[in-house]
């Protein structure tokens, strides 16, 4: 009886742990994220995305705010193209290299992606929070290469007008996804 209390307990301690974490995590990049938290993309959006923006062999995808991987996992597996990730999240980054260990067209790195070069980036994908969007626009305005496509998840770049608008049928939501081609 002993024993399945301890355990218990020890689940518990486990858990709680795991989200004192979490919240530390989130607490210490809130100034830079504005507020934006950790939360995965769909995979129907994903999907969605994938099927809207066909991607070439030794094209480059950049995932800005990346969390833990799984829309570089998936392009990556699609596509093939080398994918680059940024996230500020330690907690979502050390999740991400570890789903994404051992995949050779994927790179994460624990950075900013405000101080990052995007210039080489063929697709930026993101899903980031709305008070951030002027200012990325003003960003990828300035750092992306003729051509280049954005794909930006429920909230649109103020100042440009999207290729596309797409709606994912099985959306919780029904959120858009602008896809803009600089």
């Amino acid at each position: 009886m002993h024993t399945l209390v301890f355990a218990i307990l020890g689940i518990a301690a486990v858990f709680f742990g795991l989200k004192l974490a979490y919240v530390i995590c989130t607490a210490v990049v809130l100034p830079a994220t504005k507020g934006a938290l950790y939360v995965s993309t769909s995979r129907v959006r994903i999907l969605a995305f994938l099927e809207a923006v066909p991607m070439e062999s030794g094209q480059l995808l950049v995932d800005i705010g990346c969390g833990d991987g799984r829309v570089l996992r998936q392009v990556g597996r699609k596509y093939g193209v080398r994918t680059v990730g940024y996230e500020l999240n330690l907690l979502a980054y050390i999740k991400a290299k570890v789903l994404c260990f051992g995949r050779k067209n994927i790179q994460i790195k624990l950075r900013n992606f405000w101080t990052a070069d995007l210039s080489e980036a063929d697709v930026i994908f993101c899903y980031l929070f709305p008070d951030v969007m002027k200012d990325l626009a003003a960003k990828l305005k300035a750092d992306l290469k003729p051509g280049a496509v954005v794909v930006s998840c429920n909230f649109d770049l103020p100042g440009f007008m999207p290729e596309r608008t797409l709606r994912p049928g099985n959306s919780l939501h029904n959120d858009p996804i602008y896809v803009y081609r600089f």
